[in-house]
Formats: C-alpha cells, sequence, structure tokens
C-alpha cells in the first residue's frame, strides 16, 4: 500500500496537466455562482440550475476519472521525459472520450450513491436523536453565523452549557467517522467503475468486496488524506483572506482532490489488476 502512496505522486508530478479540468470545473461553477449571487430565482429555476450543475457535475467527473484511470495504466517508471510528456498529452486529450464512454454508467452510479448516503446519514440521524437527544448548540451556530462582531460570537461560544457540547461531540463520534467511511467507499466505487470491464451490478459487488477486504488500509489512506487537508486548512489560516491566498488554496485544494482520486486508482489497480505487486506493502 506504502508503494500507491509513492506511485500516484509520481503520476500526478507526470501529470499535472489533470489538475486543470478540476480547476476549470470549479471556476466555472465559482463563477456562474458569484453571478446568480444576491439574484431570487423562481422554483423552477432553482430545479433546472440544480439539475444543470448535476449532469455538468457528472460529465465532468466522466472524462476526469478517465484520464486519470489512463495515467495510472499507462504508468512506468522507467519512462524518459519525452515519453512521460507524450503520454500526459495523449491521455489528457481523452478527456471527452472519458465523458462518452463514463456518463451514462457514472450517472446511475451518483444517483444510487446518493441514495445510499442520505439513508444512512437518515438512519445515524434517527439513532441518534433517539439515544442522544437533540444538541440545542445548532443553534448557537446560527446565532454565531448571524454575529456581528467577535465579541458577540466569544459570549455566544462562552455560554453553551456543557451537557450540550456533549451531546454534540456524540453525534460527531457517530456521524462524522460514518461520513467519512461512505465517501470513500463511493471513491472505491469510482474506482472500480473505472477499472472494471462488466456489468454495473458486479462493479457494485466487486467494490463493496475490496473495500471491507481492505478495511484497515483504507482507514490508514483515510487518516493520511485527512493529515494532508488539515494541513491545507493550516495555511490558509496562515494565508488570510485575499485574492492571492485564494488563488493559492484553491489551487492546493485541486492538487489534493486530484492526488485523492489517483492514490485511490493506484491503491486499487495495485490490489486488484497490476500482477507486479510483490505483496512487500505495509498494511493490507
Amino acid at each position: 500500500m506504502l508503494n500507491s502512496f509513492k506511485k500516484s505522486f509520481k503520476i500526478l508530478k507526470n501529470n499535472t496537466i489533470f489538475v486543470q479540468p478540476i480547476l476549470l470545473f470549479m471556476l466555472t461553477i465559482l463563477s456562474i455562482l458569484l453571478f446568480l449571487s444576491g439574484r431570487i430565482l423562481p422554483v423552477y429555476s432553482q430545479i433546472l440550475l440544480l439539475i444543470s450543475f448535476s449532469l455538468l457535475f457528472v460529465a465532468f467527473c466522466s472524462g476526469w476519472l478517465y484520464i486519470n484511470k489512463l495515467g495510472v495504466i499507462s504508468y512506468n517508471e522507467n519512462d524518459t521525459a519525452a515519453e512521460i510528456s507524450e503520454k500526459s498529452i495523449r491521455n489528457f486529450k481523452k478527456f471527452f472520450e472519458g465523458v462518452g464512454i463514463n456518463f451514462v454508467k457514472l450517472l446511475i452510479t451518483v444517483i444510487l450513491l446518493m441514495s445510499i448516503y442520505f439513508l444512512v446519514m437518515y438512519g445515524l440521524t434517527k439513532f441518534c436523536l433517539h439515544y442522544f437527544g437533540m444538541p440545542e448548540i445548532i443553534n448557537d451556530f446560527r446565532k454565531i453565523a448571524q454575529a456581528s462582531s467577535q465579541a458577540e460570537i466569544l459570549n455566544i461560544t462562552n455560554n453553551i452549557p456543557y451537557s450540550d457540547m456533549l451531546v454534540f461531540m456524540k453525534w460527531v463520534l457517530v456521524i462524522y467517522p460514518a461520513a467519512v467511511l461512505t465517501g470513500f467507499f463511493f471513491v472505491i466505487t469510482f474506482a472500480a467503475l473505472s477499472f472494471e470491464e462488466t456489468s454495473l451490478i458486479k462493479v457494485y459487488g466487486r467494490a463493496i468486496k475490496f473495500f471491507f477486504k481492505n478495511i484497515l488500509s483504507c482507514i490508514f489512506i483515510i487518516i493520511v488524506l485527512k493529515i494532508i487537508y488539515f494541513i491545507i486548512n493550516i495555511v490558509s489560516v496562515f494565508l488570510g483572506v485575499n485574492t492571492i491566498s485564494l488563488f493559492i488554496i484553491t489551487m492546493l485544494i485541486t492538487i489534493y482532490l486530484n492526488y485523492y482520486i489517483l492514490l485511490v486508482f493506484c491503491f486499487y489497480y495495485d490490489k486488484t489488476k497490476n500482477n507486479s505487486n510483490n505483496g512487500t506493502e505495509f498494511i493490507g
């Protein structure tokens, strides 16, 4: 598994061009949201906008996941600089080919996974409500969001009862790990969808089997990725809020997301498809 960390980093370094689609997608969505900021749209327009965003997201992911898959399959550590550049450009040019190949099956998969996610969250919410009760701290969050000064925020936080904070922490300890593991399973499913040339039912079955068979490795990868994300958040705090820092953080997040996908793809590919895997990994 440790080999997957190193390999995915090298693939990303060799294919920095892969970051461009996700950066363009984020900037496009941000531009649309800024344009719509402050505008009151009819309900039917909001629904149409949501559907359009969803289809755009699926189309983007279809091509983006496809070129990352090609980057993993075509990787060879003995390639020369010229060969690396040639492969990178050749794979990148197949973005729209990936949209055509993956769009329908990815759309079905996203709908299914989101349904599963909402069911899991609904079940956990019911569980927490039954055993812990509703944390009143949620109302305090609303007050904090509406606060007009730092002093007002401190006054609100200092008056939160310890018992309510304890209830909220119980909710977090139940829901957050479940949400993280569910999200990671979704990425495993995207990997299976990309590398397995079979029916969707079999793809989902193989994704489930892979996830639970390698659960310890998955948890280890999640922890490492969370540490990296935490470091990015620390960097954002030190940079402050300005145009340059926003650009830097946006770049860091896009690179992080691309590394996330490549890491999971390499992990799945090395475990299931790459016969050169010699089994000398740290976990799993």
